[in-house]
C-alpha cells in the first residue's frame, strides 16, 4: 500500500468582484452628489448674500460716512472666491460648464461619448491639480502665518476649503464618469435642455 499523495491545495485568493467595487462607487457617488449640492447651497444662500451685505455696507460707510471698513476688500475677495469654488462641483454635475453646444450637438453618438470621456479626463486632471496645489499651500501658509493685507486672519483655512471643493469634482468624476443620475437624484441637464422643458 502506498500512501496517497495529498492533492495540492490551490491558493485561495479572494476574487475581486466588480459588484463590490460598483457598490462602493455607488455609495461614493450618492454622498459626493449630496455634498456637492450642500456646497452649492452654502455658496448661494450664505456666501453670496454675505458678500452683497458686506459690499453694500462698505459702500455706504465709505461714501456716506467716509469711514470704510479696512478689511472689507480682503473679505470680499475671499467670499467671492469661496462662493465660486463651492459652486463648481454642482455646476459640473448639472452640465453648466462651458461646452461648444453648436458643435457638440452635431456630433454622432459615438463621438459624443468619446468627447465626454475626454472632458471627464480633463476635469479630473484640472480639478485634481487645483486640489493638489491648494492642499500643498496649506502647510506652507500655516508655517508662515500668512494673512491678508488688512485682514489679519490666517488664510490657510480658506485654501483648505478650496482644496476640498476642487477635489469633490474629481471624486464625482471617478465615481460616476458618465455623470448619470445617482440613486435618488436628478440626472444632469444642460441649461439649454432645461429651458426647453
Amino acid at each position: 500500500m502506498t500512501a496517497a499523495t495529498p492533492e495540492p491545495l490551490e491558493a485561495e485568493t479572494p476574487e475581486v468582484t466588480t459588484s463590490g467595487v460598483d457598490s462602493v462607487l455607488r455609495v461614493v457617488d450618492v454622498w459626493s452628489a449630496k455634498l456637492s449640492r450642500q456646497l452649492f447651497r452654502l455658496g448661494i444662500y450664505v456666501m453670496l448674500p454675505a458678500l452683497v451685505v458686506l459690499v453694500s455696507t462698505d459702500v455706504v460707510l465709505r461714501y456716506v460716512f467716509d469711514a470704510p471698513l479696512q478689511w472689507a476688500r480682503d473679505v470680499n475677495g475671499l467670499f467671492l472666491l469661496m462662493s465660486i469654488a463651492a459652486a463648481l462641483p454642482h455646476a459640473w454635475d448639472r452640465a453648466y460648464h462651458i461646452r461648444m453646444e453648436v458643435v457638440y450637438e452635431r456630433f454622432p453618438t459615438r463621438l459624443k461619448r468619446t468627447v465626454d470621456v475626454l472632458s471627464a479626463f480633463a476635469g479630473v486632471v484640472f480639478f485634481g491639480l487645483m486640489a493638489f496645489q491648494a492642499a500643498a499651500y496649506v502647510p506652507f501658509m500655516m508655517r508662515t502665518g500668512e494673512t491678508g493685507e488688512d485682514l489679519l486672519w490666517p488664510l490657510w483655512p480658506y485654501m483648505a476649503f478650496m482644496s476640498m471643493c476642487a477635489s469633490l469634482p474629481v471624486v464625482r468624476l471617478v465615481a460616476n464618469p458618465s455623470m448619470s443620475a445617482p440613486h435618488g437624484h436628478e440626472a444632469p441637464v444642460a441649461p439649454a435642455a432645461e429651458a426647453e422643458s
